[in-house]
């Protein structure tokens, strides 16, 4: 099996080639170019194929949830053209690339499609986009938005997970907000449980929709669910610490902060291949 990441940060193409030398995630290659740039043929005899691959936790992902060697293409595309803290310029943003993205779609014609967006990219029309020029090329798109918090992270982190799928006999794969809720429930009481009993100083805070979840102190809550490996590549079994220099600190709040949260995209993922 081998896996094809796109990553346009020289930063984090870096941590992605040193996952790879690490085994944290599935052999293959990376490419810095812009997707734009990316033709049919640069990714032809991939079993993976990761575009806006960040710091490969799509890949790990997949594992995790048992995928196996099937064909997959994933994309976290671009969410600052949609993101509250950023402009707003929503399709207007020269990173609003999910043109380019569908366009690759459209020529290479993928079986299975999973990827996450910010869930503000709703009201600008994404995912209408997204499903109309999905299902104009014979896919069957489902999609939920969920929050971290569902699997006991703590931050709520909401994103939109979608999946597309182009099964030559369709279903409707309706990943229903209630049959996620219910099992995240269980999750939740079983995250809480082991929080308790791992001798970590649990603190807890007030999040926006006025509840009380517990946090780790320092930069382990961005990084909840994800292999030490997939965030300390130099050395697994050193702590994780970003403030070993300034620029360490930077290169990886970025990484962290870009990256989807492991435990709910394996969720989404197992979620789907028990409709599939």
């Amino acid at each position: 099996m081998k896996a094809y990441y796109n990553e346009f940060d020289p930063k984090a193409a870096a941590w992605l080639r040193q996952l790879i030398k690490n085994k944290d995630i599935t052999d293959g290659e990376v490419d810095e170019r812009s997707i734009t740039e990316v033709e049919p043929s640069d990714i032809e005899g991939f079993d993976r194929v990761h575009f806006f691959a960040g710091i490969g936790t799509w890949d790990y992902c997949l594992n995790q949830a048992g995928w196996g060697d099937k064909s997959i293409w994933t994309a976290s595309l671009p969410c600052q053209p949609f993101s509250s803290a950023g402009k707003g310029l929503g399709k207007a943003d020269e990173r609003h690339l999910l043109p380019h993205f569908l366009e690759l779609v459209r020529k290479c014609k993928p079986h299975t499609i999973i990827g996450e967006q910010v869930e503000a990219a709703i009201r600008h029309g994404w995912l209408d986009d997204l499903q109309a020029n999905m299902e104009a090329q014979n896919y069957v798109v489902g999609h939920c938005v969920l929050g971290a918090h569902s699997i006991g992270a703590p931050h709520i982190r909401q994103r939109l997970y979608w999946v597309a799928d182009s099964n030559s006999e369709p279903k409707r794969y309706e990943l229903k907000k209630d049959f996620c809720d219910e099992m995240f429930s269980k999750i939740w009481v079983e995250n809480s449980y082991n929080l308790k009993h791992d001798g970590i100083n649990i603190n807890k805070i007030r999040c926006a929709d006025n509840k009380l979840r517990p946090v780790k102190p320092g930069i382990l809550p961005l990084v909840n669910g994800i292999a030490r490996g997939m965030v300390h590549s130099s050395d697994p079994s050193a702590p994780i610490d970003a403030n070993n220099t300034q620029e360490a600190r930077v290169m990886r709040l970025k990484g962290y902060g870009n990256a989807i949260q492991a435990q709910t995209a394996t969720t989404f993922i197992k979620a789907y291949m028990e409709l599939a």
